[in-house]
């Protein structure tokens, strides 16, 4: 559950990539957003890592902050590294 978690976040910071630049791809994104926090949560459930509580925090979070702010990127960038940090420190 980890990896799929790990790869539709990264699916998601892709597609958030091209939402910013330009690409009309929001609708896409926030679909895929609300299945990485079910995948995230799942993630946190199955294979518990506390770097995972990092991403969590910061995907709850995502919905207040702005999409044309430094604070969305910046919370997505944050969200990513809880899962490096559970991926990197191991169990």
């Amino acid at each position: 559950m980890f990896y799929v978690g790990l790869g539709l976040y990264a699916l998601n910071l892709a597609v958030g990539l091209a939402a910013q630049r330009g690409l009309r791809l929001g609708r896409w994104h926030h679909v895929l957003y609300a299945l990485v926090f079910a995948a995230a949560i799942a993630a946190a459930i199955v294979a518990f890592h506390p770097a995972l509580l990092l991403t969590l925090v910061a995907l709850a979070v995502m919905p207040r902050l702005r999409p044309h702010t430094p604070w969305h990127p910046l919370a997505a960038v944050v969200g990513a590294a809880g899962y490096a940090g559970a991926l990197l420190i191991g169990p």
